[in-house]
């Protein structure tokens, strides 16, 4: 095996420190290239950073200017339904009581034609009674009444 022969180690020795040597100069060469590509990164990611704290911090306050917006135009509307709400309550109210006065009318109408239908029922059976005794007095008892006589003796006994 040649890793254990010694007359080839110092060849091997003397390789290996040219090409360490030759990969120090390179990576010595290309470090600062790379520093710089780090650095311009951290400078970018921090650029980024900021802008996106100043995206959020602008996000959030159009969220609570729009949360304001929103209250204000609830509330508006809750005025405005409120003003509609009364207005139609008093309309409505309104309405009722015409319906209301226009019933009472109407009832007191219907009473005063139902009082004087009564009036009207009462005399016209008074006048029926009349000549109810009449015919009834001629069938019992044979008797010819006159109709007056039958009026004024139904009057007696109705009062």
């Amino acid at each position: 095996m040649p890793q254990f022969d010694f007359s080839t180690a110092l060849p091997q020795i003397l390789w290996l420190i040219f090409v360490f040597g030759a990969l120090y100069l390179v990576v010595r060469g290309l470090l600062p290239k790379v520093d710089r590509v780090v650095e311009n990164r951290r400078a970018r990611i921090a650029g980024d950073l900021r802008e996106a704290e100043a995206a959020r911090d602008a996000a959030q306050a159009s969220v609570s200017g729009g949360n304001t917006i929103l209250a204000e135009a609830r509330a508006r509307s809750l005025a405005v339904t409120g003003k509609a709400r009364d207005a139609a309550n008093a309309a409505n109210g309104r309405k009722l009581a015409e319906i209301d006065a226009s019933l009472k009318a109407h009832g007191e109408a219907a009473a005063a034609s139902l009082e004087a239908a009564r009036v009207a029922a009462l005399a016209e059976l008074d006048a029926v009674a009349g000549e109810a005794t009449v015919e009834l007095v001629q069938r019992v008892a044979g008797i010819a009444v006159s109709n007056d006589e039958a009026a004024s003796a139904v009057k007696k006994v109705a009062a």
